[in-house]
């Protein structure tokens, strides 16, 4: 039946391509082409009602001055941890959105991924729908490029950008000869146990861009990591309590709060300092160790800047 409905609201609609549509014939200052996955489509020029389907596309969507209709709930809740409180966004739910309540917010573009492709021609008859791709070499910043594309705001992006990497370097100056000899180990507490993320993640990428050297089993190549992917996203290397001196080095940075509520994350810091190897590690008994949020996984230009902030705090302010 919604099939039938949508198919139905499209009649009179101003198609272009795979079905894509206005509902009024605009002016051609009203709106843009954007080339995307599924081929052309026709957007506003300035939309207003965004709605946003998966987590990966809220952040940079926020950083370029669009606050959305209506995203993921979890993905509003760790935006909020960034950002603070936020109102008025709808969940439209993780896996499957729920187009009946798509269709009722009458958003007048929506942003998905590649993984949207078999609803795709539902979501169009309900909105310009644009659909983006998974780039595992640098995903966040073609994320970025995407939304700013999507959004008319490449400008803005590349302003993003463009300050990302004048603090890199302020910070690179900062270290001075301490970059090429201060080894930075990551490391991310979970439910499950102590994982070490793949060169290519988002705290990877950022370390790589600061010119920070890395233990060598936290830069997986692409192949390998590549191998261990699954369902686009990053692997991790699990790391048992007889192998804890691989995330040793000069400073550690131990993210936690991601899926984790305080009570389980106390325990769990607990049982891991109160191991004799942990008590082992030169980074620990030189106090090196640094709890760090869950924006350390993020997936935008905010949480880069947080982790930038970690890195002048811990590395300059009280490295030096």
């Amino acid at each position: 039946m919604l099939l039938l409905f949508l198919c139905g609201c499209s009649l009179g609609k101003l198609s272009h391509n795979n079905g894509h549509s206005l509902t009024k014939s605009p002016s051609l200052v009203d709106v843009r082409v954007v080339k995307h996955v599924m081929g052309e489509t026709i957007v506003p020029a300035h939309p207003q009602r965004v709605l946003v389907l998966v987590q990966a596309l809220l952040e940079p969507t926020f950083a370029l001055g669009v606050v959305p209709i209506a995203a993921p709930k979890d993905a509003v809740s760790d935006l909020q941890r960034l950002v603070g409180k936020l109102r008025g966004i709808e969940d439209v739910g993780l896996e499957s959105p729920n187009l009946e309540k798509l269709l009722r917010l009458k958003p007048d573009l929506i942003l998905g991924l590649s993984s949207h492709q078999d609803i795709y021609s539902l979501l169009s008859h309900i909105a310009p729908t644009i659909l983006a791709t998974f780039n595992p070499v640098a995903p966040w910043k073609g994320f970025l490029a995407f939304t700013a594309d999507a959004l008319g705001k490449t400008e803005s992006a590349q302003q993003l950008i463009t300050n990302y990497y004048a603090r890199l370097a302020q910070l690179r100056a900062s270290m001075g000869q301490r970059l090429l000899t201060t080894l930075v180990s990551v490391a991310e507490l979970r439910t499950d146990g102590i994982f070490l993320p793949e060169a290519a993640s988002f705290e990877g990428e950022i370390l790589k861009d600061a010119g920070v050297q890395r233990p060598p089993n936290q830069l997986l190549d692409f192949e390998t990591s590549n191998k261990m992917r699954l369902g686009g996203r990053y692997a991790f290397l699990s790391i048992s309590e007889e192998l804890l001196d691989e995330i040793d080095g000069d400073i550690l940075f131990l993210v936690t709060q991601y899926l984790m509520s305080r009570q389980n994350l106390n325990s769990k810091l607990q049982n891991l300092k109160a191991s004799l190897l942990w008590s082992k590690l030169k980074v620990v008994q030189h106090s090196s160790v640094h709890e760090v949020g869950s924006y350390w996984r993020g997936m935008g230009p905010i949480s880069a800047n947080r982790v930038i902030d970690d890195l002048f705090r811990y590395l300059i302010e009280e490295g030096s």
